[in-house]
């Protein structure tokens, strides 16, 4: 049987895609239907976990977390669809996408009404400089995705370049609702910078663990085996190996990820040491979120949070 703490947090959980699910009611029953298959397949609700676990123990209520969660993981699931559609990608979490379901115009148009809806969300906000930096983090996750693409077309893979890239695109949103947090318990500026702090490196962690994930069974990650190398994107092994090799061997590499040949370059970078290099960075984020954590929690929920941080970040 769940305890008390689990008990609150799926009934959150609820809340949070209850308040999603009115937020984009539309009068058109076609992006309804597509509204309905998104939000029944819209993931782990990571956001919605780390507003509600932060927020409480600094003092926010829960109308108000509920508030900034919807907003978070409607932005969030904007840049998914989008993403789907740059990648051309058939399935997200063992389903088909939205691109794959419904053709890449109405994708576009589904992706462009998310936002639109989560605009109009923002607007409501009481604390205006919350909407502020929401939408801030959505410019920022844009920029991030044109960052991305010009790696890939360049084929360029140094680590500034890596880390930079997943700042904004992944670390920024987390970094942003912690301070929303922050903003609205009125903390002092140190402490909204350390929750700012607290959420990049949240971010980093998160984003690495994926990296490593896309060397491993679906079924255990739910994320497609390979997916990131199959669509050009180089994640942090693949960045240690290549930075680990003179010209001559980097050009063999990129061809074993251009001839799809994934089992031959897994087996390379486990014997180079990549992917042990990639989990120290994994860990090294994870210890920093740690130590941004100890600032806010109580003892008593201390140890239950870093329990919560490892298990999430370490798939």
């Amino acid at each position: 049987m769940p305890n008390i703490e689990e008990q609150n947090l799926t009934e959150f959980l609820q809340e949070v895609k209850a308040k999603m699910a009115n937020i984009t009611t539309s009068e058109n029953n076609e992006i309804n239907d597509i509204n309905e298959y998104v939000l029944k397949n819209s993931g782990k609700f990571i956001r919605s976990k780390i507003i509600y676990l932060y927020g409480s123990e600094i003092g926010v209520t829960k109308y108000k977390l509920i508030e900034l969660a919807s907003a978070a993981e409607l932005i969030h699931l904007s840049t998914l669809i989008h993403d789907d559609i740059i990648d051309e990608a058939e399935l997200r979490r063992d389903m088909p996408t939205v691109i794959k379901k419904w053709g890449i115009k109405k994708a576009i148009l589904y992706g462009d009404f998310l936002y639109t809806k989560t605009f109009q969300s923002l607007n409501s906000f009481e604390n205006t400089a919350i909407a502020d930096v929401l939408i801030n983090c959505a410019e920022d996750l844009i920029e991030g995705e044109f960052n991305q693409l010009k790696i890939k077309d360049n084929f360029t893979f140094s680590m500034q370049e890596y880390f930079d890239v997943i700042e904004k695109k992944t670390a920024v949103l987390f970094s942003g609702v912690l301070k929303c947090l922050g903003i609205e318990a009125k903390l002092s500026e140190q402490q909204i910078i350390d929750l700012e702090q607290l959420g990049l490196a949240f971010g980093r962690a998160f984003q690495i663990n994926d990296d490593l994930n896309d060397f491993k069974d679906s079924k255990i990650t739910g994320k497609a085996e390979y997916k990131d190398l199959s669509e050009g994107k180089l994640t942090l092994p693949m960045i240690f190996l290549l930075d680990s090799l003179e010209e001559d061997k980097q050009q063999e590499v990129l061809k074993t990820v251009e001839d799809h040949d994934f089992l031959k370059l897994k087996k390379t970078l486990e014997n180079s040491g990549s992917f042990e290099k990639a989990r120290h960075e994994r860990q090294v984020a994870i210890n920093h979120c740690i130590e941004y954590t100890e600032r806010f929690i109580k003892l008593e929920k201390l140890n239950e949070l870093k329990i919560f941080l490892n298990s999430l970040l370490v798939a």
